[in-house]
């Protein structure tokens, strides 16, 4: 694999590039519609409160509120700092990749897979589809697999998920909605933790087998090769240091907007 790995940087160093910086990275991974997306799926999720904490009653002020939140530049501009910190010599490789025809077509299949996650019936469908390779020798299987590996990708989503739900229980807290130690907002996070590790690696699975089923033999094992260059793995730890810190921002903000709606139809100050 290490000769493939030197293959992908050789067979693109003829290739024009966009340039060693990070508003060419952001641009290449589409930052942009990666946020919208995050966006969607805060709002799904603050509906689904205001349905079960506030009785559906969240009006105007809460939607307006919502909006506030989850403001694409905003959480955008949030993400890009570690991103920018890179140095030179890794964006310019990383934009290089990026910016080719396979990382392009890579980028928007990426998109593609997880616009498609948000719809229940799909990811079931993934889901399922996963289950079913599951002890096979299936090639998408075993890249699935590497690329999960390679980016540490569970133990990292389950890490940001827990920081973030932390944050929210913390915001009802100091919003007045509930009464909570710190040890019991840390007891009842962790309590989650091997629900969330099991459901988040059977998404991550699903997502990756629909994000490589367009992909054929060759560009597939270009893809898992470049996810497994120090370059790919810098941006990664990026994203996540990024995405994380965006994700906690949203998350206390969205928890303080809805301690304020409870205290307003006076069920603020209850035991969690």
């Amino acid at each position: 694999m290490l000769r493939l790995i030197a293959v992908v940087w050789m067979g693109l160093a003829g290739m024009a590039w966009a340039g060693p910086d990070a508003d060419t990275t952001l641009r290449l991974i589409h930052m942009d519609a990666q946020m919208q997306i995050a966006r969607e799926e805060g709002l799904s999720h603050a509906e689904t409160l205001n349905e079960n904490m506030l009785g559906g009653q969240g009006g105007a002020l809460w939607h307006s509120q919502l909006d506030g939140i989850y403001d694409v530049p905003r959480m955008v501009e949030g993400a890009r700092g570690p991103i920018e910190a890179l140095d030179t010599a890794t964006l310019e490789r990383l934009n290089l990749f990026l910016g080719s025809e396979l990382g392009q077509r890579i980028s928007d299949l990426e998109l593609a897979a997880r616009t498609a996650m948000m719809d229940q019936e799909k990811e079931d469908a993934a889901r399922g589809a996963y289950a079913e390779l599951q002890g096979t020798d299936d090639p998408r299987l075993k890249a699935a697999l590497t690329i999960i590996e390679a980016g540490d990708l569970v133990e990292r989503n389950v890490s940001t998920a827990l920081t973030a739900n932390y944050q929210f229980y913390r915001a009802l807290v100091d919003g007045g909605a509930y009464a909570m130690s710190d040890e019991e907002i840390l007891t009842e996070v962790w309590s989650q933790e091997e629900t969330l590790r099991a459901d988040t690696e059977a998404w991550l699975m699903g997502y990756l087998m629909l994000l490589m089923q367009p992909l054929d033999d060759d560009d597939r094992a270009t893809y898992v090769a470049f996810m497994q260059t120090p370059e790919a793995g810098r941006l990664n730890a990026a994203l996540f240091d990024g995405m994380g810190s965006v994700y906690s921002d949203v998350t206390y903000a969205l928890g303080r907007v809805l301690a304020l709606n409870l205290k307003a139809l006076g069920e603020g100050s209850q035991e969690l």
